[in-house]
């Protein structure tokens, strides 16, 4: 299987288009590339349109144009190397078939419509059929681009169709080595199962199935994200999942897209802040930019029951695996919103724990980065000896001392009393031991021989030296 079917399986915002049409009364699931155009030609202004989630309308009839996988797929990458009608400004000139497969088995290029560069939104637009996002399992009738006035008919006679606009074309099988045809069979595998086609026959050859509805997916569980609306802080609570949703989709699925720097910046609209976190949440579970997001929401609207609940759901069920996701800045997050929020005294005392951990340790190494001179490890000599430190705090004995592991045990012991918070506080220390702070450097100088002191006529002229430069 290609790598990209996971990246595929884990798509970031729309990959479907429903519209609603008054009349006929039908909904329209509009998969790129299959002649759907057609059908809105035949029914006229949609009433109606949605992404992603679609409509919430029993009884209504839903359509939906499927082509051969393919030809689709030869079609939409004519569309994004010559533009897609004339005179328009190509997406991806110079595309090719090998181009389009390596930006589909690209795990790291997100599957994602409403991105800015092209590549992620020729990804959206080859998703296969088949593909849950697509929807195709709610549609009651399948009319392919192949045999258009066939099924067209049949769903005319049930749902009251006016007379096809026009009449889809009909394409001839593309071109191409056996090379790339085997790496396309692979990704369309499931397409050409259900849909009834064959690579080499350039019509249908059996009757087509509907996909089998699948489970709950994050999309259907987290609409107003996947639906990209406009949510400001007075419809909080909507901007997230209802409390209470079935958790294992978010926490089976990725992410995804491509990792990126810190995101410290501020956007009123509440699902456009979500989504600018996405990249720092690239190879974590949807389950950790979820907990992000209500984090988001808790701070900008304290009083947001739902956020709340939806915090308080997720570190009970998801709390180790979570902290062994997240990254530190997200770890701190989670211990103020547990020093801010705690359920009892005790656990916003774990929260303030390792959020004082954390933020005592940013504050130290921030200091070294901007203001000490850079020194190797481990250090060749020493600049002084230890003693009095201020208000009666002596220095710490690197090579014998036994406080950071009598420290570690302590915070070891109390976290593991909680396991909501516990997690997230026992992390953070790990994670000083794991990366270059203090913590880390002076443990790995524990039991060795301490290195001499500088001679005290080179220290008098470097501090000097010091003094004049900085």
């Amino acid at each position: 299987m290609p790598r990209c079917r996971r990246a595929i399986d884990q798509p970031r915002t729309t990959c479907v288009t429903s519209h609603r049409y008054a009349s006929p009364d039908v909904i329209l699931l509009d998969i790129p590339g299959t002649g759907a155009q057609a059908l809105r030609d035949s029914f006229g202004a949609a009433v109606e349109t949605r992404l992603s989630t679609g409509f919430d309308a029993p009884g209504v009839p839903r359509i939906a144009a499927v082509r051969h996988p393919l030809v689709r797929m030869a079609r939409i990458i004519a569309q994004f190397r010559d533009g897609e009608s004339p005179g328009a400004k190509p997406r991806l000139p110079g595309l090719t078939w090998e181009g389009a497969l390596e930006i589909l088995e690209n795990p790291r290029t997100p599957c994602d419509h409403s991105r800015s560069y092209p590549q992620a939104q020729l990804k959206a637009c080859l998703a296969p059929q088949t593909h849950p996002i697509r929807r195709l399992h709610e549609a009651d009738h399948l009319i392919r681009a192949e045999c258009f006035a066939q099924d067209y008919a049949r769903a005319a006679e049930a749902c009251a169709l006016p007379m096809p606009a026009r009449i889809v074309a009909h394409a001839p099988l593309p071109e191409m080595s056996p090379e790339v045809q085997a790496r396309a069979l692979r990704f369309y595998k499931r397409d050409f199962e259900i849909l009834g086609y064959r690579p080499d026959a350039d019509r249908p050859v059996q009757p087509a199935s509907m996909p089998e509805a699948p489970g709950a997916q994050v999309w259907d569980l987290w609409p107003a994200f996947f639906e990209q609306r406009d949510l400001r802080a007075d419809a909080a609570a909507a901007a997230l999942p209802m409390p209470g949703v079935p958790l294992a989709p978010f926490a089976s699925s990725l992410t995804g897209g491509r990792r990126g720097k810190t995101w410290a910046g501020r956007e009123a609209n509440l699902i456009r802040h979500f989504r600018k976190l996405q990249p720092e949440f690239a190879d974590q579970s949807r389950l950790a930019h979820l907990l992000g997001a209500v984090i988001v929401v808790m701070r900008r609207v304290p009083d947001c029951r739902e956020a709340h609940a939806l915090f308080s759901q997720i570190t009970d069920a998801y709390a180790s695996k979570l902290a062994q996701e997240m990254k530190l800045r997200w770890l701190v997050s989670v211990c103020d919103s547990f020093a801010d929020h705690g359920a009892s005294q005790a656990q916003r005392a774990m929260g303030i724990a390792g959020s004082l951990l954390a933020n005592t340790l940013k504050l130290t190494e921030t200091e070294r980065k901007i203001y000490d001179i850079p020194r190797p490890w481990p250090p060749k000599a020493r600049w002084g000896k230890g003693g009095a430190l201020f208000d009666g705090m002596i220095s710490y004995w690197v090579e014998k001392g036994e406080m950071i592991d009598l420290m570690t045990a302590r915070l070891e012991a109390v976290c593991a009393g909680d396991p909501q918070a516990g997690p997230f506080t026992r992390e953070i220390l790990a994670r000083a031991h794991r990366h270059n702070t203090v913590y880390r450097r002076l443990v790995s100088l524990a039991g060795k021989p301490a290195p001499p002191r500088l001679d005290p006529e080179l220290q008098k002229d470097l501090r000097k030296l010091v003094q004049e430069l900085l």
